[in-house]
């Protein structure tokens, strides 16, 4: 069984509070969990590992379907309950407050 992430983004993250993100994310989520994760982040996504699946956060809304019947507003990330879970909640988190519109969810 695997333990999932949610997260509807329907619109582009506004500046400021994608700045409040990046910093949040920098200067507290990064070091806290050092080692557990693996940071690959550019300027405009959020993007790190820590030993399933891939956590993406893009300041750019994905708005076109790849497929028929897609949600393009629709991401996860699988972590398995990994340690790396905690991070991943705790950023979502603070993306929705943030960003309100921004609706998330998680498996438990």
């Amino acid at each position: 069984m695997g333990y999932t992430n949610y997260w509807k983004q329907y619109q582009n993250v506004p500046d400021k509070a994608w700045k409040s993100i990046k910093k949040e994310y920098e200067e507290y989520i990064k070091p806290v969990a050092g080692n557990l994760i693996e940071d690959r982040s550019t300027e405009n996504e959020i993007i790190f590992d820590g030993g399933c699946e891939t956590f993406v956060l893009s300041k750019i809304a994905k708005i076109k379907p790849d497929y028929k019947g897609q949600d393009p507003s629709f991401n996860f990330c699988k972590t398995r309950a990994a340690k790396y879970d905690l991070a991943v909640w705790y950023l979502l988190t603070f993306v929705n407050k943030v960003c309100p519109d921004i609706e998330i969810s998680r498996d438990r």
